[in-house]
Parts: structure tokens; sequence; C-alpha cells
């Protein structure tokens, strides 16, 4: 009854929220007022100390903060995904096996768990963990199920004398009939949204703090294979591989003139192209691995140790071809400048570098249970990293840099940056010739000033942006 209640304060903060606050400030808060129900549930010893969840709390913070300080879209999606992935953490599926030793299936598991709880919400509650039969009385469950009760017993006597009422007295009836049509449709809209929050935070509420860790598995699963099907895979992957890494440190590392004399393509011309098809292979690469080990039927001796001489082969190609395609994303950028996309997909390197480095030192090393937390740590790292470097502050910078270079600049793009690149043009835009410094200065306030005065998102970042932009003038 307690956490059902504790829903049903969260489902108003979040109406209230929805419709007072401005966007993305609402989102934070109302993951603040579900925060807040759990330990006020926690504080009066109605559930039991959630000892399981508390090393979760200062990233979850970190990125509940974050979503109110960043303006960029896309990193407040991933934030949401990080906390989406801190929920999987704290499921029973995960508990129960322990956030160090679970597997990525695991952990997939334990996020199909917080899902299926947001979607079953409050239904084991009401329909059969809270005994509405015979509750205590003086009880919170006997004063609700009081008050339900008098609230259809009212409902048939109402309507009848209402009716006669309204019958009765033409204006009676009229100025009945406008008020309940009014305030049906209101008490609706509001009605729904309300029991709708409660309904998905009641599943959480229950899902984290009441129901138990799930028991842990035994054993751990063995594959079917043996290493010569293993082998062959590894070993055909890796010529290919080894065949590609030949050339890249034959034409791409051999500087313009090799490439010139093999093709009609200028050295640029050469290294931008097939980037992101690079980090695609290497991304496909690493449950090709996963995949290999589960396969490999024999935990140890001979075929394990051929097994990671392959897969260790394979992860220095990789990472050779993770060189290669930082070195096109260089040369990438000093010819067209950097985009969300191509920043994001290095930041998405990066996290593969972790990756590979923490599967050489636990898979190959008999720790496959290991991995999964250290790669998703790795993810959250990654993600932490992004929001303290203000990944489109950093895009306007390096644009606006390339003008004072001598080089073009999209002043269409800027155009699509969110307000975390106003600080960046504000204080990068001094220094740029004054045909360009107009340009930018005008698609700027063209793309903000609007936005500025509708306020329909808050964040700091837009409040800083906003200064930024009236202090700045035309052209300066």
């Amino acid at each position: 009854m307690a956490v059902l209640g504790a829903a049903l304060a969260v489902g108003l903060a979040c109406d209230v929220l929805d419709r007072t606050v401005p966007d993305r400030l609402n989102v934070a808060l109302g993951l603040g007022a579900a925060v807040l129900a759990g330990a006020a549930l926690v504080q009066r010893g109605l559930v039991p100390v959630p000892t399981a969840l508390a090393p979760l709390g200062v990233p979850f913070a970190f990125l509940a903060g974050a979503l109110i300080w960043r303006d960029s879209a896309t990193l407040f999606l991933l934030n949401l995904l990080g906390i989406a992935l801190l929920a999987a953490m704290a499921s029973p599926r995960v508990r129960g096996r322990g956030r160090r030793r679970s597997a990525l299936a695991d952990y997939f598991r334990g996020g199909v768990q917080v899902l299926g709880g947001t979607v079953v919400g409050a239904m084991p509650l009401v329909l059969g963990e809270i005994d509405w039969r015979a509750p205590a009385s003086g009880s919170p469950a006997h004063g609700l199920r009081s008050a339900v009760l008098g609230l259809v017993a009212a409902g048939p006597v109402s309507a009848v004398l209402g009716g006669l009422l309204m019958q009765a007295d033409p204006v009676f009836e009229r100025l009945m009939t406008t008020a309940l049509t009014v305030r049906l449709e209101w008490a609706a809209e509001h009605t729904f949204a309300i029991f709708g929050w409660a309904w998905v935070a009641a599943g959480l509420l229950r899902l984290l703090l009441l129901r138990p860790a799930d028991p842990p598995r035994t054993g751990e699963p063995t594959g079917r294979f043996g290493i010569i099907e293993v082998a062959t895979v590894l070993v055909v992957v890796d010529l290919l591989f080894l065949a590609f890494v030949l050339v890249q440190f034959r034409y791409l590392f051999g500087g313009a003139a090799v490439v010139q004399g093999f093709t009609t393509m200028t050295y640029s011309e050469y290294a931008r192209r097939g980037f992101f098809e690079l980090v695609a292979v290497v991304a496909l690469s690493l449950p090709l691995l996963l995949v290999t080990d589960w396969a490999l039927a024999a935990r140890h001796g001979r075929p394990r140790r051929v097994f990671r001489l392959l897969a260790a082969l394979m992860l220095v190609l990789l990472n050779v071809m993770l060189v290669s395609a930082l070195w096109r994303m260089r040369l990438y950028t000093a010819e067209y400048g950097l985009t969300e996309l191509r920043l994001y997909t290095t930041a998405f390197m990066g996290w593969l570098v972790i990756v590979f480095g923490w599967f050489a030192a636990t898979v190959l090393r008999g720790h496959r249970n290991r991995f999964g937390f250290g790669s998703l740590a790795a993810g959250l790292f990654v993600l932490g990293a992004l929001n303290l470097l203000n990944p489109d502050g950093l895009i306007a910078a390096t644009n606006l840099r390339r003008v004072r270079e001598g080089r073009a600049l999209d002043t269409a793009y800027l155009h699509l940056l969110s307000a975390d690149a106003l600080p960046a043009i504000r204080g990068a835009v001094p220094g740029l010739p004054l045909p360009e410094r107009c340009a930018v200065m005008a698609e700027v306030a063209r793309r903000w000033v609007p936005e500025l005065e509708r306020r329909e998102r808050w964040n700091i970042a837009f409040s800083r942006g906003g200064r930024s932009l009236l202090d700045a003038g035309e052209c300066m």
C-alpha cells in the first residue's frame, strides 16, 4: 500500500511538472520525484534498505544532472539511455548474479525485467499483493477501501438526485451541464496522466525495492563446437584483416605519392573514403569474438590456448584498423570540418578501444563473466566524458577555427547545433573576418532569438547560451 501511495504521489508530481515546467527540466525533476518517493519509503521503514542500489547513486545523480546541463538532443537521449542502463544494473536479475559477475546476457535480461516492470506497472500490487478483502482497521488500506466504496455508492445516488434537480430548474441544468462538460474533460485528461505515470512508477518501485534478487545461476555455459570449427572462422577473418592492414601500411600510412601512383584519387580523398565502414567492421568484430568464445566447448587446455592466440591476433589487427579509422577521421575533419556524427562515431571508437583491452584482460584470461560489467562501465565512462567535453561546443569551435585557417565555413550547419555551441561561437566570432562574422551572427540570431523567446525548454546550457547571444551584438 505504501508503494502504491508513493507511486500515486509520483504520478501527481509528473502531471504537474509536465504542465508547468519547461521541457528537459520536467524530466529531471520527474526522475528526482521517483527517487524521493523511494527514499521516503526507505526512511519510514516501509521497504527494506536497498544497499545493493547505493553504488549506482553517484552515476545516476551525474546523468540526471546532465539532463539539465547540456542542451544537445543527442546527448540528452544518450543520458536517458545511460539511466536506463543503470536501471538494468539495479534489476533483480543483475542483483542476483552480482553486477561484477553478470554477463551481457544478464544485463539484457535485467533490462527486459525493467521494461516488463513498467508495462505491468501496479497490476501485481493491485491484483495479488495487497489484501483488499479484510484490511486491518485504521490501516491505510482500510481507509482507502472505505473511501473507494463510499465513492462507488455515492455515484448512482448523485446521478439520480442531480438529474431530478436539473429537470426541476433549467438554469441549474445549464450551469451543471456546462460545468460538468468542462470539468469532466479536465478531470479525464489529468486522471489519465496521473494514473499513467503512477502505473509506471509503481512497477519500478515494486521491482527495485520490493522484489528480491533472483537466485544466482550455477555453473558456466558451455559451447558446442570444437577448436577446428572455431579456429577456422578466426583464421579466415584474421587473414582478411591482415591483408587489409598491410594495404593500410602500404598506402594510407605511406603518404600521398604512394596513393597517387596507384589510384587517380588524391591522398585526402583516399583517406576519407570508408571511415564509417571501418568502424562498422570493428564494431561487428566484437560480437564475433564473444560468440566464438561462447561456442568453443573446451574451457581449458590446448584448444583454449589456440583460441587465445587467434583472438589476440584479431585484437591487434582491429586496433590497427582503429588507428587507420582515426587517421581517416583526422583528414576528414581537416577537409570538411567536424559534425555530430563524426564526433560521436569517434567517441564510439574510443569505447571500442577500452572494450577490446577489457576483452583481453578478462575473456582471454578465462574471466568471461567479468566482461559485461567492465564494458558497460566503460560506456558510462565515455558518456560522462562526452558530457564534460560538450560535443556541440567542440564542433562549433573546431569549425570556426578552420575559418581562421582560410577554409570555408558551413554556416547552415551552425544553425543545427544546440545551445551548447553558443558560448563557443561567442568566443570565436571576434577572430573571424567581418563578412564571416556577420554571416555567423545573422544565422545564429535567426535560429535562436525566436526559440529563446518561446522558452519551451530549460537547461543550464540554454540559459548560458541565451546570455552569450544577447551579449554578442549583431556583428560585434
